[in-house]
Parts: structure tokens; C-alpha cells; sequence
């Protein structure tokens, strides 16, 4: 049977309204003094799926919640805060920048029954498929990780990590930057696989599927920037590959220069990639396209 897991990722910083993605302290800065609002908060909307005594993991950035084993929720919590330091110093974040405020509340709902009561009850949203409103008041997010297959916990707990750490970058600075879904999603995977460390069984594996799937792929032809900004089903390991390029390849440390292109202006009030490109200094696609399968033959 495949694993079903259901998860709804929220800030509890306003009591009585779980789903807010708003924000959480770079890691190592003082917890917020409202942290003990968002633990009532949690368990108070917890006690609407007629849990009262949920599992609850506070760490810098997190407070992971739910029905799973305290054990779990650490697992789950330490993944998180892995990802999101790769992914904030990817980024270019700075010491005292936030993607949300106060702590990150994780809802974590093994059974879909609880997960849609909570959508219900709590959020008062129909439960079919992600919910995203930075702009609210307050902002959120909510995800149904509905993984097929044979997904380990660890392959959910890095899917959600990565989807965290994807919304980083529409967070950054003044959060206008228009951030497409390949890019957002690519760049979360990426940064969930890379803080398991780039000698772990699980960067490698990908590595050797990634490389297969840029440069031979079953079509019998490299692909091409097309096929990664495409959508369609089968170009994720593409998408990864090259928003990993971007952030953490040979121009990693001028990455920001690229989110910054994103943003609409006067000049360029609709952003593309290429204008991105650009300010990196390819000239086109085709210079990105060559640059990226040197990068992934090479490593330079």
C-alpha cells in the first residue's frame, strides 16, 4: 500500500487559526516570547480532532505537531531545521532575515481522516490540495503530502522539508519576486537532498538518476530548458537538477542577483528566467542549457 501521509504546515503565532506560514528566527537567535501562544494554539486546534494530548517538538525554528511518536516528531524536526539552514545560506538570507515570524507550527497527520477534519473544523477549507495565501492576514500554507509508492518516512519528511524550504524564496526580502513552481519546487528538493549531505546514499542516487535524465534521457535527446520548465509529470528530477545548478552550482554566490531579476519592475514589469540569466551573464538559454550539462558531467 502506498504511504499516505497528509500534513498541514503552519505558524501558530494567532490563537485559534492554525495554517499560518509566517515565519520563524534564524537559527541560534532567541525563541520568540510568544512561543508558549503558539503551543496553546496547537493544542487548542487539537483538541478539535478531539486529540488532548498530541505529540509536541519545539526547536529553533519549529514546533512540530501531531499524532506520531515524540521519536518521529524529532526525526521530523531535525530534518527541517537541516534544510532550512542549507536552504536560507543558499538563498543568501541574512543573519537577522526572516521567511516567517515567530516558529514554524508543523501539523503532522499520519491519518487522512484527522487531516480533513483539521482542514475542515480548523481552517474551514475543503481538503483537495495545497492551500498557499502569503498575503493574508496572516499568511499560509497548507500541504496534503499525499506520497505514492514506496516513500520511507525519511522520503516524507524530506518532501515537506523541501516544500518549506521551496517558499523561501518567495519570502525573500520584499517577497514580490516572481518565483515559478519549477524553480521553487526544484530548489526545495534540492536543498532537502544536499542537507543530507553530499555523500549520503540518498544525494548520490540522485546524482546518477539526474545525470541520466539531463544528458540521456529514453526520448534520445538531452534535454533541454524546455523540458525542465514544462510541468510536466516526470521533468521533477530535471527541475531539481538545474534550480541546483543555480543555487549551488558554479554561480551560487551571486544566486540572489537572479531572485533579485525576478522581481517586476517599471522596466521589466513581467519577469522571466531569462532576464534572471541575464543578470548572471548568459546571454540565452542556450548559454544556460550548455553551462548546466557541463556543470552535470563535470561538477564545474
Amino acid at each position: 500500500m502506498p504511504l499516505r501521509v497528509r500534513v498541514a504546515s503552519i505558524a501558530g503565532l494567532t490563537v485559534g487559526l492554525a495554517g499560518l506560514l509566517s515565519a520563524g528566527p534564524a537559527s541560534g537567535q532567541t525563541p520568540a516570547p510568544d512561543a508558549q501562544k503558539a503551543k496553546a494554539a496547537a493544542i487548542e486546534n487539537m483538541k478539535k480532532l478531539k486529540i488532548d494530548k498530541p505529540t509536541l517538538v519545539e526547536t529553533d525554528n519549529f514546533l512540530v505537531v501531531g499524532t506520531i511518536p515524540e521519536a518521529k516528531a524529532k526525526s521530523l524536526a531535525e530534518t527541517l531545521e537541516k534544510t532550512l539552514k542549507v536552504a536560507r545560506a543558499a538563498a543568501k538570507f541574512e543573519a537577522t532575515e526572516t521567511a516567517w515570524k515567530g516558529k514554524l507550527t508543523v501539523y503532522y497527520l499520519p491519518e487522512a481522516d484527522d487531516y480533513k477534519t483539521f482542514m475542515r473544523r480548523v481552517l474551514q477549507l475543503q481538503p483537495d490540495t495545497i492551500y498557499t495565501d502569503f498575503r493574508a492576514e496572516p499568511p499560509l500554507v497548507v500541504e496534503p503530502a499525499d506520497v505514492p509508492g514506496k516513500a520511507t518516512e525519511a522520503d516524507v519528511y524530506a518532501r515537506l522539508a523541501g516544500r518549506i524550504a521551496g517558499e523561501l524564496l518567495r519570502a525573500k526580502g520584499t517577497g514580490t519576486q516572481v518565483i515559478p513552481e519549477w524553480l521553487r519546487d526544484g530548489f526545495g528538493r534540492a536543498a532537502a537532498l544536499r542537507a543530507d549531505g553530499t555523500t549520503s546514499n540518498r544525494y548520490k542516487t540522485y546524482r546518477t538518476q539526474a545525470r541520466a535524465a539531463v544528458l540521456n534521457p529514453k526520448i534520445g535527446r538531452s534535454s533541454t530548458l524546455a523540458d525542465v520548465m514544462s510541468g510536466e509529470k516526470g521533468t521533477e528530477i530535471l527541475a531539481t537538477s538545474f534550480a541546483e545548478f543555480l543555487a549551488f552550482g558554479p554561480k551560487a554566490a551571486e544566486f540572489a542577483k537572479f531572485l533579485d531579476a525576478l522581481r517586476p519592475s517599471e522596466e521589466n514589469p513581467n519577469p522571466t528566467p531569462q532576464i534572471g540569466f541575464t543578470a548572471l551573464g548568459w546571454k540565452d538559454e542556450m548559454a544556460v542549457e550548455l553551462a548546466w550539462k557541463r556543470w552535470v558531467q563535470t561538477g564545474k
